[in-house]
């Protein structure tokens, strides 16, 4: 079982969900999941010689639900108790480096009072910068504030997900990874270990949603999920059993209207894999990232409105309960429930020109927009503010450097897989 926070802090009670909505037939190889409402859903599994695979699950016919019914969706994230983790790196930090020099002195700041921060704290030993993606005030002759960035590129690659199993609807995060696939978390649009009656029934994605009846894209319906194959079978490599884990990734391959989703919004993001953008800090002691998170957490604007946050990303290794390694990256975020499955993103936003080279430089690793990981976890109690995300790259289920020319590890066989059964989504 897997605990769902309905917002941090306030969940008390395990929830189970598609307990009897879906009933699972294994025919030949391929799981078929009967709807309750009589369609049918089709489960494959792609079998890897360089690694554990994915599940394709075809997605049956969507429903007409209305705005009204979609407002009463939960989000989908699982929470850990304050008891049941602390990672290593935190350790680290507490117990074997010698902390900076102390500030001395009250911290303080100046500013107009009539304008109100949107910027929000830290925790521990991981700040971190939290905003609503929307500016402050009138632009021009619109008094539409919260439609900008939100709106523009790069921001509008991300959207709200919703996720229907049975007849109860769920929400989360999702971005643009290729042309007509989005990149979201396993969790999301699969119940852990339930094989082919896991899957969500319905998915749906509203791009730059900013309230509660979407954004100016309507919203793009699923056609296909894919997830990787041990998350499905249950067998990942996890140190919280469907928590905390490898492989807690998925794509979604969403159905063309017209043009592709990212043909009609004017791009998508780009994704690495292994660490890209990481240093092994001497500073910091440890592999770290500066990393910018979207999301919509619905405990922050009831979670209509995109809410990016910015910290440091730590990358983590511990040994699951099999024996094996288990990666994951972690950040300070005050993100809810709701944010489950947003981008992970090195170098995001719009690249400057560099007009004198010889005066500065753009760095390595200097390629926009790269997500490098996607909102796994967090935990129920709010002093606790820190987020992981299951690392891109090489692993113990993906053992292999590249998988068909997509990339390394877990999501370069998802993407492999994905891309091979819709080149022209890719």
């Amino acid at each position: 079982m897997v605990l769902f926070a309905d917002q941090k802090g306030g969940m008390t009670m395990i929830k189970t969900v598609l307990g009897s909505a879906l009933i699972a037939l294994s025919i030949s190889g391929i799981a078929h999941a009967q709807i309750g409402n009589g369609q049918t859903g089709s489960a494959t599994e792609i079998n890897s010689d360089d690694g554990a695979g994915s599940v394709q699950y075809i997605l049956p016919q969507a429903t007409t639900a209305t705005v009204q019914d979609l407002s009463t969706a939960e989000p989908r994230m699982p929470m850990l108790l304050d008891s049941q983790f602390e990672s290593p790196a935190i350790r680290r930090a507490k117990q074997q480096r010698t902390q900076g020099a102390p500030v001395s002195g009250i911290p303080g700041y100046v500013g107009m009072p009539e304008v109100e921060s949107n910027a929000v704290g830290s925790t521990g030993d991981m700040p971190y910068s939290f905003q609503k993606v929307a500016t402050y005030g009138q632009i021009g002759p619109s008094n539409f504030f919260y439609q900008v960035p939100v709106t523009s590129r790069p921001h509008r690659f991300t959207g709200k997900l919703y996720m229907r199993f049975g007849s109860s609807w769920f929400v989360c995060t999702a971005s643009l990874i290729k042309r007509g696939v989005l990149a979201t978390a396993a969790h999301c649009v699969h119940n852990y270990g339930q094989g082919a009656s896991g899957f969500a029934d319905e998915v749906r994605w509203y791009p730059a949603n900013y309230s509660p009846q979407g954004g100016p894209w309507g919203f793009y319906t699923g056609l296909t999920v894919y997830v990787p194959t041990p998350y499905v079978n249950g067998t990942d490599t996890c140190t919280t059993t469907g928590v905390i884990c490898n492989n807690d990734i998925a794509t979604v391959v969403l159905t063309v209207r017209g043009k592709h989703a990212g043909d009609g919004l004017g791009g998508w993001y780009n994704y690495g894999w292994n660490g890209y953008g990481f240093v092994n800090s001497n500073l910091f002691g440890e592999t770290v990232n500066e990393i910018t998170q979207l999301g919509y957490p619905v405990a922050w604007d009831n979670g209509y409105h995109m809410l990016r946050n910015n910290s440091f990303g730590v990358y983590d290794v511990q040994t699951g309960t099999n024996g094996q390694q288990m990666k994951n990256t972690l950040l300070g975020s005050p993100m809810t429930g709701g944010s489950s499955g947003g981008p992970w993103l090195v170098n995001f936003g719009t690249a400057p020109w560099l007009t004198n080279s010889s005066a500065a430089t753009t760095g390595t690793s200097a390629d926009r927009n790269i997500i490098v990981g996607t909102t796994s976890w967090g935990y129920v109690s709010t002093t606790i503010n820190i987020q992981g995300a299951s690392w891109f790259g090489q692993n113990y289920e993906y053992p292999a450097a590249d998988y068909g020319g997509r990339g390394a590890g877990n999501i370069g066989s998802l993407m492999r897989d994905t891309c091979n059964a819709y080149p022209s989504y890719c």
